[in-house]
């Protein structure tokens, strides 16, 4: 092992981190003795499978499972049902959005990209495109997404449903690229509404956490085909937290990921790139870190008392790293270590002070927690459930590993985002009921009220919306 020279990137540095950590859970989790098949007997006499989430803290046995093959068949599961229905994506949210013991609802093969208009730059998008497809897919039209979220596993109907983000200061969430959105009502009914059409449904619905019907499909507005370019370098935390506007403002994206219990933040840039200007032969990241982190993270397990300086000595060793590709390439991240997590969106200029009093309070209070702490930009925008709504927002994603207690660390830390008046992101953890959401969503109310009459009998109301929503 040569310790010497490190090249980290960002995905070496979230994978590596709790390589060892995962390993070890995952095979001391292992049991050669046989286990009874999964799942209930349906009503047609057929398997019906439990479903779980990407990290496994959600988890259901719905009575029935249905994949309609296109919009008149969802519209008549959508009818037939006799019970709650939810919809799934691709599980990767970690509140309780989906979980429901009834009907369980997919929209995976309702896919694929069509009425591509490459004069307005628009396409419509069908629900259940994984945005890894969606990149590919217009990039075969000439054009890209505006932005990006760094995990692109996700549904895209998912991905409007809780305003799923990238980062960069001038760029919105994914919702807030939406040019039109077409639905199934409770009653079988299709509606569609845009910005100038039912704009209030429209604003409402551009994140509706799956409680004002079933997006079947929504109108995308999009950037001519670009590439990017991505630079990461490791700074000290007080650079880091220093210079974050700075750097916002001089790059189209920029992130920053803070480690917990170190003196590090990795910074990582992203900007528009011609594609001439593309190396021949560009760098490829180095596997050196995944190797070196995983022995700090297998150490640590054994001596907690050397974490700060086990991962002070890993991030010391960083070396700045580039990396060129079509844009959804670049945005797209391998995300294959489980994870819990827990998001809340403050005002982008309190960002910093909030970030660094939670990388304090982790600190003074020995939270055994070394996986990143993301931090991104975002712009504002009407969407009236968005964390951004007409408030430029600066996004604090916490994380643990899906096999260790992420309860003891958030509950640490949640008070400091309300602190400085954050917002939860609506598809990761979070512990706020209807008053306090109330009081941080301005058109909360008006939400409420605009499901109550698209949904009368609460067909679409799972346990966690009840809660969330106080219906």
């Amino acid at each position: 092992m040569n310790f010497d020279r490190i090249n980290l990137s960002r995905r070496h540095l979230l994978k590596a981190v709790g390589a060892g950590v995962v390993a070890s859970a995952t095979s001391a989790c292992s049991s050669s003795q046989p286990q009874p098949p999964a799942g209930i007997i349906g009503a047609d006499g057929k398997r019906v499978l439990p479903w779980k989430n990407w990290s496994g803290n959600q988890s259901c046995q719905p009575t029935e499972r249905l994949v309609p093959r296109n919009e008149e068949q969802l519209i008549d599961a959508i009818k037939a049902a006799n019970s709650t229905v939810r919809c799934v994506g691709s599980g990767h949210s970690f509140s309780g959005l989906v979980p429901t013991n009834q009907t369980l609802l997919s929209l995976a093969r309702l896919r694929g990209v069509e009425n591509v208009d490459r004069e307005a730059l628009e396409a419509d998008v069908w629900a259940g495109t994984r945005l890894s497809m969606l990149g590919r897919e217009l990039w075969k039209h000439d054009m890209s997404t505006i932005n990006m979220s760094d995990i692109d596993s996700q549904s895209f109907a998912g991905a409007i449903a809780t305003s799923t983000h990238g980062t960069g200061k001038h760029l919105g969430s994914i919702s807030s690229h939406l040019r039109g959105l077409r639905m199934v009502k409770a009653n079988g009914e299709v509606i569609e509404c845009s910005p100038d059409n039912n704009s209030d449904l429209f604003y409402a619905s551009s994140n509706h956490i799956g409680a004002m019907g079933v997006i079947t499909k929504a109108r995308l507005k999009t950037d001519p085909a670009y590439y990017l370019k991505e630079t990461s370098w490791m700074m000290s935390e007080e650079e880091g937290l220093a210079r974050a506007a700075e750097l916002r403002d001089k790059h189209r994206h920029y992130e920053m990921f803070a480690l917990p219990h170190s003196d590090y933040m990795l910074g990582v840039a992203i900007d528009k790139v011609a594609a001439a200007d593309i190396p021949a032969n560009p760098p490829v990241p180095s596997g050196d870190a995944y190797e070196a982190f995983r022995m700090m993270s297998n150490l640590i397990d054994y001596m907690p008392f050397m974490r700060s300086w086990l991962v002070n000595f890993g991030a010391s060793g960083v070396e700045p790293e580039t990396r060129y590709g079509k844009s959804h390439e670049i945005f797209g991240n391998l995300r294959d270590i489980l994870f819990n997590e827990m998001e809340y969106v403050v005002p982008a200029d309190a960002g910093p002070a909030c970030l660094k009093e939670v990388l304090d309070t982790i600190k003074q209070q020995n939270i055994p927690v070394i996986f990143p702490i993301e931090a991104r930009y975002v712009a504002a925008d009407e969407v009236w459930l968005s964390p951004f709504y007409r408030r430029d927002g600066f996004a604090i994603s916490c994380h643990n590993f899906h096999d260790k207690d992420y309860k003891a660390y958030f509950a640490a830390i949640e008070p400091i985002f309300w602190k400085y008046d954050g917002r939860p992101h609506w598809g990761k953890i979070h512990t706020l009921g209807p008053e306090q959401l109330a009081g941080k969503y301005e058109r909360f109310k008006d939400f409420v009220e605009l499901r109550r009459e698209m949904d009368p009998d609460g067909r679409f109301i799972n346990e966690h919306l009840s809660r969330v929503l106080g219906v």
